[in-house]
């Protein structure tokens, strides 16, 4: 049986999750997530299928829209009525966030018996714990920093593919002017703010990147080179069209696979689309890292935190076990993130298995972790809470479509809008 809902309309959403009054039983599990794209649903179909390979049946909760905050609506929703699902899509902060209100279970036997603590990378550990015991499992690393841009595009327009943030700038106008989309964007506030990310990273560097968004020092949210971030945004932003609005960020990349568009800023889920659509990766479509963070890795991990149910039986309780302990097997992690575009979070993968930019984000992550230049995506709600991040990209999207909005004048929106939601 497979339930889904997909819906844009979070009131809507809430009412029918209040009426949704089924809970897992001992042979099913229950999963909300918002992963509703072609390439999402390709590699979440991996995940079902080695599930019911198993004594359990996979019950599908997808809420559809809004980068996650429709499905996190109705999750708040279905908790507070007693009825959560089996595990739900949850990361970074939002993981602390629910287990400190005592809505997750523990996941310590599991993650004992599987050795968890030496399967996962340093830097995760601590985002799926809470007080020290495992209430979530993370499935993926994916990058965000990325520019994604149609080489035969830019050979027709007789440009070279930009090195640097100012070579970028001064592409745009000359794609614009030889006939194409210079960037296929999707005015979705959490798009924006990849944008702004992918800009910040570039005027910051890691360190201060890191300070600003994640310490939130208001010494460098009130900076010379934030300004200046703002000041690159602005320019960048003159050349997102008006139809952006009313389009997905999968349709933005139809427009580069069909030569409409030069670029997409987008994170690695791009891939996903990319395979979908028969796409070789690196060949006419290239990925590079977004010009000016190179030796930066911006990361998200997706991951499912498991939810106290109503059932404490054994048969609950091990379908519960079953679902994480797929999650972190080798052959899961490998077919799963080759339709992701995301990175396996195991470390002992074959890397030769990867598309042509897995191995690229692979070998970077690798520096990267060296370099200690890895950072967490505000963007996505790694680096920060949720309630700072969606002040963060009223910010953002509010200086985009608002033209008014002085480089200044958008420094201290930021400073203060971070303020209020601490």
């Amino acid at each position: 049986m497979n339930t889904i809902i997909r819906n844009n309309a979070p009131s809507l959403l809430i009412l029918l999750s209040i009426l949704f009054t089924f809970s897992a039983t001992a042979s099913q599990v229950e999963v909300l997530h918002w992963w509703t794209s072609g390439g999402e649903l390709d590699a979440l179909s991996e995940l079902q299928d080695k599930v019911e390979e198993t004594d359990n049946t996979w019950l599908d909760f997808a809420i559809k829209g809004g980068g996650g905050n429709s499905a996190l609506t109705v999750l708040r929703s279905r908790a507070v009525s007693g009825n959560p699902p089996t595990a739900a899509l949850i990361k970074g902060h939002n993981i602390q966030e629910w287990a400190k209100l005592g809505f997750l279970t523990s996941l310590d036997d599991i993650a004992k018996r599987e050795q968890w603590d030496s399967k996962l990378p340093e830097f995760i550990k601590p985002v799926m714990k809470y007080q020290g015991h495992y209430v979530a499992v993370p499935i993926n690393i994916h990058r965000i920093n990325w520019l994604w841009f149609n080489t035969k595009v830019f050979k027709q327009a007789n440009i070279a593919v930009p090195r640097d943030l100012s070579e970028l700038i001064t592409a745009l106008p000359q794609l614009e002017v030889a006939g194409y989309l210079p960037i296929a964007h999707t005015s979705e506030p959490w798009a924006d703010a990849i944008l702004f990310e992918s800009i910040s990273l570039s005027m910051l560097g890691a360190e201060q990147y890191k300070q600003a968004f994640v310490d939130l020092n208001p010494q460098v949210l009130t900076s010379p080179a934030m300004i200046q971030a703002f000041a690159k945004l602005r320019t960048i932003s003159l050349f997102i069209d008006d139809n952006a609005k009313n389009r997905t960020w999968e349709q933005s990349t139809k427009l580069l696979i069909e030569d409409k568009a030069a670029i997409q800023i987008m994170g690695d889920w791009v891939a996903g689309k990319l395979l979908q659509e028969k796409q070789q990766l690196n060949t006419k479509i290239r990925c590079i890292e977004f010009p000016g963070s190179e030796g930066i890795f911006s990361y998200n991990v997706d991951s499912f935190a498991f939810f106290k149910l109503k059932s404490v039986s054994s048969e609950v309780r091990q379908a519960q076990n079953t679902l994480a302990s797929i999650i972190l097997t080798p052959a899961l992690q490998r077919d799963f993130n080759a339709k992701k575009g995301s990175l396996p979070i195991l470390n002992n993968l074959d890397e030769h298995q990867f598309n042509a930019c897995s191995q690229q984000a692979y070998q970077d992550y690798q520096q990267a972790t060296r370099d200690n230049t890895l950072v967490p995506t505000f963007s996505q709600a790694m680096a920060t809470t949720t309630y700072v991040q969606s002040a963060i990209t009223r910010v953002i999207s509010n200086f985009i479509y608002d033209k008014s909005i002085s480089n200044e004048a958008a420094v201290v929106q930021l400073t203060n809008a971070i303020k209020a939601a601490q």
